[in-house]
C-alpha cells in the first residue's frame, strides 16, 4: 500500500547552479568578496548552448506555484550554516540557550547591519541543455525579486498560468545618474529579468494551449551562496562609495512601476480588453519612468471605460 503524503511524492534532479558575478579581491584589504557582472556565469554544458557568458537564457517553470520554484526569504547565515530564517513578518532562528529553534520578529535589527539579506532562490528547466532536472540561480537583489514577480504576474494574465511556458530569463542594465561635486556619475545595475521580447503573442497563447505534466521541484539548496550578488556585490565597508549607497533607490522606482504596469494590464484584460501584438511589443520595449507612466495611465483609463461600458 502506497504512503499518503509520501508515495506521490516527485521530484526532478538538481543539475547544478548559474551564478550572477564573479569573486575579486580587495586592493585595501586583500579579501575576497563577489562582484555583480551583466552576464550569467554558467558550466560548460549550459555554455555549450548559450555561450560563455549569455545574457539570456530560454527557461520553463515545470510548476505552477512560484512559492515552489521561485522562493523568497529574509536568511542569516554564520558560516556556512543557515542561522535565521523569515518570512518578513516573523522568523526561527538558531536560540544557542535552549539549543533548538526559536520564533522572533522579521525583519530584525540584523537586517540593517547586513548580517541578514533578501534572498530568492529561482528553480527553472533549460530545455535545451543536456540533462533532465532543474538549475538554480541564487539572488539577493531586491530589483531582481520584484522584477521576476512582475514578470510572472504579467506572463499569467496572457496564457492564464505560467508553468511550461517558453520564456526568456535576462540580465537587463540599468543606469542611474546623480549630480556629485557638480559632476554627472552614472552607476551600472544589472537585474533579472522575465523578458518576452522574442516570444509572440500568438506563440505564448499557443503553449497555453499544451497541458503540461505536474512535477515537483527539489527542495532549494539552501546552503550558504556566497554568489547572491545585490547591485554591485558586498564590497569592504572601506570601498563603497556614496553613489552605490543611493542607486538603489532609482531602481526600485522603475521596478514598481513595472510591477504597477503589470497590475494594470492583468485589470485590463480582466474587463474584457484585449492585448493586441503591437500593444505587447510596446510593453516589452518600455524603459523610462515617463515611458511606464503614460503607459500605466493609458491602461488604467481603458478599464475605467471598459467598466463603464460593462456596467
Amino acid at each position: 500500500m502506497p504512503i499518503k503524503n509520501l508515495s506521490n511524492v516527485r521530484r526532478l534532479p538538481r543539475l547544478g547552479r548559474i551564478s550572477l558575478g564573479v569573486k575579486k579581491i580587495s586592493e585595501k584589504s586583500g579579501k575576497e568578496y563577489p562582484v555583480e557582472v551583466e552576464h550569467f556565469v554558467v558550466p560548460e554544458k549550459v555554455a555549450k548552448i548559450f555561450g560563455e557568458n549569455p545574457r539570456e537564457l530560454r527557461i520553463m517553470f515545470p510548476v505552477e506555484n512560484e512559492e515552489i520554484f521561485f522562493q523568497q526569504w529574509y536568511k542569516r547565515y554564520t558560516v556556512n550554516l543557515l542561522q535565521c530564517k523569515g518570512d518578513g513578518e516573523r522568523a526561527f532562528t538558531w536560540d544557542e540557550n535552549s539549543g533548538g529553534m526559536k520564533e522572533i520578529p522579521c525583519p530584525c535589527e540584523m537586517l540593517e547591519k547586513r548580517k541578514c539579506a533578501r534572498i530568492g532562490i529561482l528553480q527553472f528547466l533549460l530545455p535545451e541543455v543536456e540533462g533532465a532536472g532543474v538549475w538554480q540561480i541564487t539572488t539577493g537583489s531586491k530589483n531582481s525579486i520584484i522584477d521576476v514577480n512582475s514578470g510572472i504576474t504579467y506572463v499569467r494574465s496572457i496564457c492564464g498560468r505560467i508553468r511550461m511556458i517558453p520564456l526568456i530569463l535576462r540580465r537587463i542594465q540599468i543606469e542611474t545618474q546623480r549630480i556629485e561635486d557638480g559632476k554627472p556619475k552614472k552607476t551600472k545595475h544589472y537585474t533579472l529579468q522575465l523578458d518576452l521580447q522574442n516570444i509572440s503573442l500568438r506563440q505564448l497563447q499557443q503553449a497555453a494551449q499544451v497541458k503540461p505534466e505536474m512535477i515537483l521541484l527539489p527542495p532549494p539548496d539552501e546552503s550558504k551562496d556566497e554568489l547572491f550578488y545585490p547591485p554591485n556585490g558586498f564590497k569592504p565597508e572601506e570601498e563603497q562609495s556614496k553613489e552605490e549607497k543611493t542607486a538603489a533607490a532609482a531602481e526600485e522606482d522603475l521596478s514598481a512601476m513595472k510591477a504597477n504596469l503589470a497590475e494594470k494590464v492583468a485589470l485590463f484584460k480582466e474587463a474584457g480588453g484585449k492585448l493586441t501584438q503591437k500593444q505587447n511589443d510596446r510593453i516589452c520595449a518600455l524603459k523610462t519612468k515617463d515611458e511606464f507612466e503614460l503607459a500605466i495611465k493609458f491602461y488604467q483609463l481603458e478599464t475605467e471605460k471598459l467598466s463603464k461600458r460593462n456596467n
